[in-house]
């Protein structure tokens, strides 16, 4: 019965859209074709952008998501002892636009003849899914424009991946794996001149405009609601960009001056989500070293004539940014970077990348981390997977030992916490400000139990007060420490801790503290030793008092 209960509300949000093409799929499949991959004409010049780290190491050695791997036979391609993930990762070609890439041609090219030669067109094998497709056509597509070399094996290999792709497009998923098929099509069908091109472009086309009106909200962010994958989609704006600018006779004046402001919008809610070391906060599935860098995206936008600015803030001064339409919130000052999750589980029909993380909150003081989310070292279907997914990896509150949404598998949300009483206050003469909101997630759950959390920030404090409003019969608060600070001392309701230029002091009322193991998680493939602050909930109204000053 619990099975079928969980089954339910998950299935339940879903698109038609999504359950008619997996229905779908079962009974039609792509079909590998021949096809002559003849080269257009550009109009405008290919700005080259080299955004990761090196990943083909030499002709046999490669290293992806911090782990070394090699490929000598066929069935390395495909090696069921590795991650799929990582897997994923050696058919993307990533290493095509990486660091260095231009005095790499000669073993970037080798790679590329040994894809083709060991990956038949059979449509089978971890290369020839839709997503992975996706990557690859792009990446090379854009190393073919910045000098790679193009042959006609080459070409004709990178025109068949397109036309098998445009029949296998990921519908019965939809978010971020939909958009990036649009986008594979519609660099293959600028990139090629002919029949088949003018069919990918249109498919492209005709999804590209209301796609990227759904899935970037408002106020900017990407409706995934995570940090990284908000800097990937702006990634692949920026590519589009600089596409459209080469072929511009391809497609619309209109759709280039969209693309232009979405990608305006975008840096807008990156810059205001971002901690004070000036890279991503990690809410839902986020870590480092996917995306690019924030200020790799930046020297991008320049390239292709933005004029992207940093946020300015006067001194002793906070500004708060109310995120209506993603749902955070950041406070900042020339100290503070302090970002509240307000946010929906989201999108709901695809919320594969959410953790159950209601009215958690990362924070920084200078260029340090204090207070972090759990970040993500890994996909698939684990414990660590849930753990890391889980309420407890985060600086929330965990009620009777569930998750304040219904996170499983490894992708799956079924019931899930709604946010209420969402109130953002403005920064007053003294310079405080004050929000506040709620979520009924273990309610939904059969918890009689309601999360109130308030903020109160000013320049040197931040107070955290939660009322659990209802019954429950235990009730855990976290905050995690960055694997860098050092503590002082902790006892019971009192902890003091330093970071590099700060020494900071939490006092809690209503609750009992401890000093605990944990781990952080910046990368995959990384796990970090670090410590975290349990307080055992001993009341309904609990706070927290956190002072800072310089050391």
């Amino acid at each position: 019965m619990a099975k079928l209960s969980i089954y339910f509300h998950t299935l339940k949000y879903l698109k038609f859209t999504q359950v008619y093409h997996r229905i779908l799929k079962r009974f039609i499949h792509p079909k590998v074709n021949s096809v002559i991959g003849v080269q257009a004409l550009s109009h405008g010049k290919w700005v080259t952008q080299e955004l990761y780290d090196q990943k083909f190491l030499n002709e046999t050695d490669v290293e992806f998501l911090n782990h070394k791997g090699a490929v000598h036979s066929i069935s390395d391609w495909n090696n069921d002892k590795e991650e799929k993930l990582w897997l994923y990762n050696l058919h993307y070609f990533d290493d095509l636009n990486s660091l260095g890439s231009q005095n790499r041609k000669t073993l970037q090219k080798y790679w590329v003849d040994k894809w083709i030669d060991e990956n038949p067109a059979s449509g089978k094998g971890n290369g020839w899914e839709s997503y992975t497709l996706s990557l690859r056509v792009v990446n090379w597509t854009k190393a073919l424009l910045s000098g790679l070399g193009a042959d006609e094996i080459i070409l004709n290999s990178l025109a068949q991946q397109a036309d098998f792709l445009s029949q296998d497009l990921e519908k019965h998923l939809l978010g971020n794996h939909y958009f990036v098929n649009l986008k594979a099509l519609l660099f293959a069908g600028c990139f090629f001149k002919g029949k088949e091109a003018d069919i990918w472009l249109a498919l492209a086309l005709k999804g590209y405009e209301s796609e990227l009106k759904e899935q970037v909200l408002g106020d900017g962010g990407s409706f995934e609601l995570t940090p990284m994958y908000h800097t990937i989609m702006l990634t692949d704006l920026l590519d589009l960009y600089n596409l459209f600018n080469t072929f511009p006779s391809r497609v619309s004046e209109n759709l280039v001056e969209l693309t232009k402001q979405t990608i305006i919008k975008m840096f807008g809610w990156l810059h205001i989500m971002n901690l004070g070391d000036g890279k991503l906060s990690f809410f839902n599935d986020s870590a480092f070293c996917i995306a690019p860098e924030n200020k790799t995206l930046r020297e991008y936008a320049a390239k292709l004539g933005f004029t992207i600015s940093e946020l300015k803030i006067p001194e002793e001064a906070l500004l708060i940014h109310n995120l209506q339409n993603s749902g955070y919130v950041s406070v900042k000052s020339t100290e503070i970077n302090l970002i509240a999750d307000l946010a929906p589980v989201g999108p709901s029909y695809i919320p594969g990348h959410a953790h159950a993380d209601s009215l958690t909150f990362e924070l920084s003081l200078g260029k340090s981390r204090i207070f972090v989310n759990s970040g993500t070292s890994l996909y698939g279907m684990s414990n660590e997977r849930l753990r890391q997914r889980g309420t407890s990896a985060h600086n929330t509150v965990e009620i009777n030992s569930q998750n304040s949404s219904e996170v499983w598998s490894g992708f799956r949300v079924a019931r899930r916490a709604n946010i209420g009483n969402r109130v953002v206050g403005r920064v007053t003469p003294e310079q405080t400000v004050e929000f506040s909101a709620r979520h009924n997630g273990y309610k939904k759950q059969g918890i009689n139990c309601i999360h109130h959390r308030t903020w109160n920030i000013s320049l040197n404090t931040c107070e955290i007060k939660d009322f659990l409003q209802g019954d429950f019969t235990s009730a855990f608060g976290y905050l995690h420490l960055h694997p860098d600070i050092k503590v002082i001392s902790c006892d019971s309701n009192k902890c003091i801790f330093n970071s590099e230029e700060y020494e900071i002091e939490l006092k809690v009322i209503g609750a009992d503290l401890a000093l605990d193991d944990s781990t952080w998680h910046p990368e995959f493939g990384v796990v970090v030793s670090s410590k975290k602050l349990t307080l055992n909930y001993k009341e309904p109204r609990v706070s927290y008092q956190i002072n800072w000053k310089k050391r």
